[in-house]
């Protein structure tokens, strides 16, 4: 079961040459990011303006499984789902 978040989380999020993510900083604690499991791009619409975010369901060395997301436009990462 997954649980959306109501208001995304912004991340810290460093990446490899490639952009996928290698460790995220949530609430001050660094994680690594062990597994990549998917990587999918969202084109959204807001008010007639397109805004794509990549997309990754990852899982990380204290055992989070989740989905974040990276807003092209601002480069900003966020998290958006917590898997169990």
């Amino acid at each position: 079961m997954a649980k959306l978040l109501e208001k995304p989380e912004e991340l810290k999020v460093t990446v490899n040459v490639q952009g996928v993510p290698l460790t995220l900083a949530r609430d001050g604690e660094k994680q690594r990011v062990t597994k990549v499991y998917q990587r999918w791009q969202v084109v959204e619409e807001w008010w007639g303006k397109e805004i794509p975010r990549n997309y990754f369901r990852v899982k990380t060395n204290k055992g989070l499984a989740c989905d974040i997301y990276r807003d092209i436009p601002t480069g900003s990462w966020y998290l958006s789902r917590i898997h169990d």
